[in-house]
């Protein structure tokens, strides 16, 4: 083993190899980050600083949000005309050009008429004389084909709280053939079980097969409370089905009082 380290060939090996170490060693060194003072430069923060960074991003930031005002009275406009387009800018225009703002509306066209529904809110400012007769009067001269329009006085819904309150409520739906009255049958049903109509939308439409028209109804109707001792709506599901049945309908009826 001697003899081998100190053999000439092995000894000219481990020069080489030490030469290749110690280049490799340069070399890395020439890449290494050497830190400067311009790295080492400490950085001064002041707390002054940090404040008014923050009271300027904090300003930045904020949002102003508009409020339910003592000052503003709710009105509910109502109208019907001849459908043609631009109705509902015409009557948002004369709502805003008094300020108002429009909440919840709806909106719909039945046999060439349309009709509106919206519930606006309108400042009641000393400098604003916007009443209910001024306002329809200008809603039907200003609004072109206007049949009809009615403004009534009504409470912000967001600020009154819903009374009497739901005991139940409903969720119908009719589909079938098309029979003179049905409209009737079915809400009268509901009428003597003392439910009243939240919303509902009929329409027809041809059956797929067959010259026969099919007729859907469908929409929600609600008991307040407090709701009947003898109030039971499985009872009036049988009544609204053994209903349909007579009329070659299907009739569904659901609990939706917790959805």
């Amino acid at each position: 083993t001697l003899h081998r380290r100190n053999h000439p060939r092995s000894l000219h090996l481990r020069v080489i190899h030490y030469k290749k170490m110690m280049m490799m060693i340069q070399s890395l060194s020439r890449r290494a980050i050497v830190p400067t003072s311009r790295l080492m430069t400490p950085i001064h923060i002041k707390l002054s600083d940090i404040a008014s960074a923050t009271t300027l991003t904090t300003s930045t930031a904020s949002r102003q949000f508009t409020t339910p005002s003592s000052d503003n009275k709710c009105i509910v406009i109502h109208t019907i005309g001849k459908d043609r387009p631009g109705i509902v800018a015409d009557v948002t225009r004369i709502v805003t050009a008094k300020g108002g703002n429009v909440g919840e509306s709806h909106s719909q066209l039945l046999g060439g008429h349309f009709s509106l529904m919206m519930l606006v809110e309108i400042p009641s400012a000393e400098n604003n004389n916007t009443t209910l007769e001024g306002l329809q009067d200008q809603l039907r001269k200003e609004v072109k084909g206007m049949s009809s329009a009615e403004c009534l006085e009504a409470v912000d819904p967001r600020k009154v709280e819903v009374c009497p309150k739901i005991g139940f409520a409903g969720h119908f739906k009719l589909s079938g053939a098309d029979n003179p009255g049905i409209v009737h049958k079915l809400t009268s049903v509901l009428a003597v079980n003392s439910l009243t109509i939240g919303n509902m939308k009929t329409s027809r439409e041809e059956a797929p097969f067959g010259g026969t028209e099919l007729f859907t109804m469908e929409g929600k109707s609600v008991a307040y409370e407090p709701l009947a001792s003898n109030f039971d709506w499985l009872k009036i599901k049988e009544e609204l089905q053994e209903m349909g049945e007579s009329m070659n309908c299907d009739v569904e009826f659901d609990d939706i009082t917790k959805s």
